[in-house]
């Protein structure tokens, strides 16, 4: 069964399911094998640690599939950030998904590279700024998500029900969703 999503439909996907960034198991072979279910794989770029690395699992991840993946780039966390992105474009990746700070610098490249942007946000502050400059589509990660943290950030579904009237891009929610029984 395929999903018809807006998110699906943007990644040209079978599920709308996402690979985190993962940082340090976000490699192109776990990538390869989330995206081989359907769902979207994610290339951590900092995992690759140098820009010819960075190409070279790109290129190793398209031979292991012909699904659709990202790349993830953390800004402030990845090294050599300008060349990694030159690599995502020089390698025409599906998508990109820039994560961690304000993107604001960046987004003029990324937008001429014609390249799906997804940003990951803390807060909805942060997904309704992504949404002015133009991304395509923003996760938004609860506190209970692994990785960057902001005093305002809440959990993951008290944020999602905030943020989902106020945004009118596709909104993925992000990190540490899980059920718990109390009896």
């Amino acid at each position: 069964m395929r999903w018809r999503t807006r998110l699906t439909e943007l990644l040209d996907c079978k599920y709308p399911i996402i690979e985190g960034g993962l940082s340090g198991i976000g490699t192109w072979d776990f990538a390869a094998a989330v995206s081989n279910t359907g769902a979207v794989g994610c290339l951590t770029a900092a995992t690759s640690r140098t820009p010819d690395k960075l190409r070279e699992d790109i290129q190793k991840l398209r031979k292991a599939t012909n699904n659709p993946f990202i790349v993830n780039i953390s800004i402030g966390g990845c090294p050599q950030i300008d060349e990694m992105f030159e690599a995502c474009f020089q390698e025409d990746v599906p998508a990109i998904e820039t994560a961690g700070y304000r993107p604001d610098e960046y987004i003029e490249r990324i937008k001429k590279s014609n390249i799906t942007w997804i940003h990951k946000g803390a807060t909805v502050d942060f997904c309704k700024h992504a949404e002015k400059l133009g991304v395509d589509a923003v996760v938004l990660v609860g506190l209970e998500g692994y990785g960057f943290k902001n005093i305002k950030q809440l959990p993951t579904l008290t944020s999602i029900a905030w943020a989902a009237p106020q945004l009118r891009v596709p909104l993925i929610a992000g990190g540490g969703i899980g059920a718990m029984s109390l009896s």
